[in-house]
């Protein structure tokens, strides 16, 4: 369980960094990589896989969707998955310690391992919340200008 420091970092790096990263990695996808944003289905089944799952659970799952043989039509939901899982690779291997400073450097005891994957829950729970939040935005606008351009 997170230390009350741990949690107040954490409650910070969300508010700041993490909402402000979801909005540039969702947005980096739909505009400069041109993906759609994600549909309905994976919204739901990569929120209900953050809020009731350990990291190790969600990181499984996002290898899962990130390694599917997904059609054409659903290339943009592995391109998404892809990154996400980069991300949070990132996020876990360096930014949790050196970063955040949310972990002592220490050996990687079994406790350490523990904390960690406790972190990377939290930190993956409330990036993926903002995430969300703007992909329904950015569903609701490219809605809004194929409503548009069909008139």
């Amino acid at each position: 369980m997170p230390s009350p420091e741990q949690m107040q970092i954490l409650w910070n790096l969300s508010d700041t960094v993490l909402y402000a990263e979801a909005v540039v990695f969702i947005r980096h996808l739909v505009y400069d990589e041109e993906c759609m944003p994600l549909p309905a289905s994976q919204v739901t089944g990569l929120l209900n896989i953050s809020n009731a799952s350990s990291y190790a659970e969600l990181d499984r799952f996002i290898r899962h969707q990130r390694d599917r043989n997904w059609p054409e039509s659903r290339k943009d939901v592995k391109t998404f998955y892809t990154e996400l899982d980069k991300l949070f690779a990132t996020m876990k291997n360096k930014r949790l310690r050196d970063e955040f400073h949310l972990v002592q450097a220490k050996q990687n005891s079994k406790e350490t391992i523990q904390e960690i994957d406790e972190l990377m829950a939290l930190l993956a729970h409330d990036f993926i919340q903002h995430l969300i939040a703007e992909n329904g935005l950015l569903a609701v606008e490219k809605a809004t200008e194929r409503a548009k351009r069909g008139r």
